[in-house]
């Protein structure tokens, strides 16, 4: 598993409601996210690809997704640095594929919190 909740269900109390809220939420800011990941890169627009990527982290961190946090934290520093494309690239691919099993691990936990 890539996400550990007890943070988020510390955060709301156990209450079901605020955290299938939050889920759906976070849901949501993934998919843009990697729309907006990938359209920044093409710009070559790396201080926005940086404070997407410190935003995404924070958000990770609630939910409890570290690997995810940790290669947004990677992520932040490279596009700050704005000298290496290619690792950004390989760093937006890993996130991708982190994002592919979250959601798969947060709809299965929306379905049990429904």
């Amino acid at each position: 598993m890539v996400t550990d909740l007890k943070y988020l269900q510390q955060m709301t109390g156990n209450n079901n409601e605020i955290m299938k809220e939050m889920i759906e939420l976070f849901l949501a800011q993934l998919a843009e996210t990697q729309v907006e990941f990938d359209s920044l890169l093409v710009k070559g627009e790396w201080l926005e690809l940086s404070r997407l990527a410190h935003k995404m982290k924070s958000s990770a961190l609630v939910m409890g997704i570290e690997l995810m946090a940790n290669e947004m934290i990677e992520l932040e520093v490279l596009a700050k640095e704005a000298t290496h494309p290619e690792k950004c690239r390989e760093s937006i691919a890993r996130f991708n594929s982190l994002t592919d099993r979250t959601r798969e691990e947060l709809e299965n936990c929306l379905a049990s919190l429904a």
